[in-house]
């Protein structure tokens, strides 16, 4: 079983792996070879969420 220290960690360090997170957390997390039970997959779910739309908030700040 997958620490969600380790799955928050590996999507911060492999824009790979985050990318594909993006698109099918569960798979990307299967190929990735971490297993997280439905409480734990919701959590790093929503953290994912909560650091895109902060994310959104800077770029509409950043002056181009």
């Amino acid at each position: 079983m997958a620490n969600l220290i380790d799955v928050y960690h590996e999507l911060q360090n492999n824009p790979e792996f985050h990318e594909k997170f993006k698109k099918n957390p569960e798979q990307a997390l299967l190929d990735a070879g971490f297993e997280l039970n439905s409480t734990d997959l919701a959590k790093i779910k929503a953290m994912v969420n909560l650091d895109a739309s902060q994310n959104e908030k800077l770029d509409g700040r950043i002056s181009k």
